[in-house]
């Protein structure tokens, strides 16, 4: 291995051992073929030949007793090209009828405005939302999900860990081994899930994990003492406030569904101002979270209110687009080296969550008053609201988009 997996395989041995692992046991699948440290890929034609053994004898080289015209094919695209398009449309058809339809019944519960509520969120408001739904909410969804308090993403291989739960931090190891990370900075670590794994893969890496919830650090403070981690520091602290912290120099700074609550142009630019003070020569700021669409102006009255519900439920004011992020980022010298989109794969949990929230938007009259009897219940409310309509937000990412933007100092 070469360049910046030599650093990665020397601070996360696990992690290279794992993806050769994973890469013998599907070296019969793939066609790959491994030498040293090397790999290499091998077309298969053994499908190929299969396919075309139906039509053609091999030994012969002649085809057997059914001809394929070129018209046929032709006749055979445009059948499929008219029915893939009529099921398209009728998908799209329905899709915006229960989009309509829910957006009804979410207004007829929580009684938001048509266009979508705009109340104002305070720190106090996000730290009373995870109080109150860390222990409650989120366990029913670590139940069907695992643990970690971020969406479930599922990508193909060969991307190396597999698993939902685990995509946004093996994602993030690419980079620890880049730039040949040493001092690790999570920001918006909740219980300590994805900082805990990375800490596990390497072992030689100082992973310092920072949130503004106290129930957060301290469930995150009991993870750390049941695995005896030597390389973990857990605190309370505010991402616009890194030049208070006792470490000097990070040179990764990365937060999975955190930075979205920086839902101003002032703590945008306070977060990145300090981070890029922090940062060693080459360091490196990673965001893996939502976006809003820069197509959101040009989205569908419904998408945008359900964008603005959806935010309403997370307790973001407006969620910044990635645009606003690169041209603050610019402004300040960072370099933009990576820009990925992955709501093509968040898509599905999303989806998931809706058909669960839609379910219980049938029982819209009854929910009305079940918000009323306890103030508690306000907060689980809201990561309801947040289910039944980012599905709808991200849908075409219209209003809504999930990724990975990755800044560089130089």
């Amino acid at each position: 291995m070469h360049g910046p997996m030599v650093g990665l395989r020397n601070q996360c041995p696990c992690v290279v051992i794992h993806a050769r692992t994973v890469c013998n046991r599907h070296i019969g699948d793939a066609g790959l073929l491994h030498t040293g440290d090397t790999f290499s890929f091998q077309r298969s034609n053994t499908k190929c030949m299969g396919i075309k053994s139906l039509f053609y004898n091999v030994h012969t080289s002649k085809p057997h007793t059914i001809h394929w015209d070129s018209r046929w094919w032709w006749i055979a695209h445009v059948l499929c090209a008219l029915f893939c398009s009529t099921v398209c449309a009728c998908v799209l058809k329905y899709w915006v009828f229960w989009c309509a339809q829910d957006l009804q019944k979410i207004r007829q519960i929580f009684r938001l405005k048509a266009q979508g509520n705009r109340a104002s969120f305070a720190k106090d408001d996000v730290v009373a939302y995870y109080n109150e739904t860390t222990q409650r909410d989120y366990r029913v969804l670590q139940f069907f999900s695992g643990p970690g308090l971020h969406s479930r993403l599922c990508l193909p291989m060969p991307t190396g860990i597999n698993a939902a739960t685990l995509v946004q931090p093996s994602l993030l190891l690419e980079h620890i081994g880049c730039v040949r990370a040493l001092r690790v900075l999570e920001i918006g670590c909740g219980q300590g899930a994805c900082t805990l794994f990375l800490a596990s893969l390497c072992p030689t890496v100082c992973f310092h994990g920072i949130d503004i919830t106290p129930k957060h650090v301290d469930i995150a403070q009991k993870h750390k003492a049941v695995g005896s981690y030597s390389n973990v520091v857990f605190s309370l602290h505010d991402a616009t406030e890194l030049s208070t912290l006792e470490e000097t120099e990070f040179d990764l700074i990365f937060g999975v569904e955190a930075m979205c609550h920086l839902d101003t142009p002032v703590k945008r630019h306070s977060f990145l101002t300090q981070a890029y003070s922090k940062l060693s020569s080459g360091g490196r700021v990673v965001l893996i979270d939502g976006f809003r669409s820069s197509l959101f102006s040009h989205a569908s009255h419904h998408q945008q209110a359900a964008m603005r519900y959806a935010e309403t439920g997370f307790r973001i004011n407006a969620m910044p687009t990635k645009k606003e992020w690169v041209d603050l980022a610019l402004d300040l010298n960072f370099q933009v080296a990576q820009d990925r989109d992955l709501t093509i794969e968040v898509l599905p949990f999303w989806e998931l969550g809706w058909r669960f929230a839609h379910f219980l938007l049938h029982f819209a009259h009854l929910l009305q008053y079940v918000d009323l009897l306890h103030p508690r219940i306000a907060h689980t409310g809201a990561n309801c609201l947040a289910v039944a309509t980012t599905a709808h937000a991200l849908r075409n990412r219209a209003a809504a988009e999930y990724g990975m933007l990755v800044l560089q100092r130089w």
